[in-house]
């Protein structure tokens, strides 16, 4: 028996029913937090957590415990639960952690109380679960832990395939329609992304500035009028969500990608736009830029832009047999299959 941990969203609810569904694995549990108890549907075998936790502890702490009890593996997707863990630490000799990130970024070496949660039981975990090398060393080094890598692209959102591979030569079109970023938050660093267009602008056509996603509506509101003051017309602001199928249409019309994440982020945007055939800057100093640039991905450090014309070309044909080598459906099949045995 697997038991999956998690938070219900857009990324597991998927998985869930895919794993169960397409790749029939038998025998999966899942165990999860969802603010109402409609919100989530979920496969045969999914048990949610009361809410609010404090005030059914006991019952969630008593469920957690058996499933726990019962599982020959324990799959925590993020850092779910970690109080719970902390609980029975003895679970996590058994328990792969799927890295989104976040974790990394927000952990601080301070003596308080959380911080010294997330140390306990990040550093006892088996392995780790991802599709990027440089997120594992990073929670060995700050947990101080010796997990071993388990790679697999986690979510169908990092599963792509190259069919619409279509690279094009911007040096040969009169301008180019440029995105920016991929959400609201502050992280997403737009006005440094500005600075590196604005002696760019008359090689732009558009600027497009995805918005809809964060929950940042105060970051949001001073990027709009920002981008609207320096750019005008040329600016425009994504603030609605797009179907899946409309977006990647979207996305295909887009000559040049601007990213400046300082951390691994926005990877399942990074790869579609990769199997599009699209020309992305990076920050060099983050795990995924190290992670893709060491698998042979052409992706390219945002710093170019300050030395080069947007409009210089650049070869992007080895990401097509990079993706189906890391991230096609057959590869993310086998890596949930193969941790499904671990």
């Amino acid at each position: 028996m697997t038991l999956h941990v998690f938070i219900a969203d857009k990324f597991t609810q998927p998985f869930c029913h895919y794993i169960t569904g397409e790749l029939k694995l038998e025998n999966e549990y899942f165990l999860y937090l969802s603010d109402t108890a409609t919100d989530a549907q979920l496969p045969k075998n999914s048990f949610r957590l009361q809410q609010p936790l404090s005030k059914h502890l006991l019952s969630n702490l008593k469920l957690f415990y058996k499933l726990g009890s019962q599982a020959g593996r324990i799959v925590m997707h993020g850092d779910t639960l970690l109080h719970f863990f902390a609980l029975f630490p003895w679970f996590l000799k058994k328990t792969g952690w799927v890295i989104y990130g976040q974790e990394l970024y927000s952990f601080t070496k301070t003596n308080d109380f959380k911080q010294r949660l997330k140390r306990f039981v990040l550093s006892r975990v088996r392995y780790h679960i991802t599709h990027i090398k440089g997120d594992s060393d990073l929670a060995n080094q700050l947990f101080e832990g010796k997990a071993q890598l388990v790679y697999s692209p986690m979510y169908l959102s990092n599963v792509v395939d190259t069919s619409q591979f279509h690279p094009i030569d911007v040096s040969q079109k009169e301008r180019l329609n440029i995105m920016v970023g991929n959400s609201t938050d502050p992280s997403n660093k737009h006005e440094s992304i500005f600075e590196m267009l604005l002696p760019r602008l008359a090689e732009i056509e558009k600027i497009y500035c995805p918005l809809s996603y964060g929950m940042y509506d105060s970051y949001k509101q001073k990027i709009t009028q920002l981008g609207a003051t320096l750019f005008g017309e040329k600016f425009v602001v994504l603030d609605k969500f797009m179907p899946f199928d409309a977006y990647k249409q979207f996305l295909a019309s887009i000559d040049v990608v601007v990213f400046n994440h300082p951390r691994q982020e926005a990877m399942g945007v990074t790869l579609t736009l990769l199997s599009l055939g699209k020309i992305v800057y990076m920050n060099k100093n983050t795990t995924s830029f190290e992670s893709l640039v060491s698998r042979g991905f052409k992706v390219f450090d945002n710093q170019m832009i300050a030395g080069q014309e947007l409009k210089t070309n650049r070869d992007v044909t080895e990401n097509a047999p990079r993706l189906d080598e890391y991230y096609s459906k057959s590869v993310y099949d086998a890596s949930w299959l193969a941790i499904d045995k671990l």
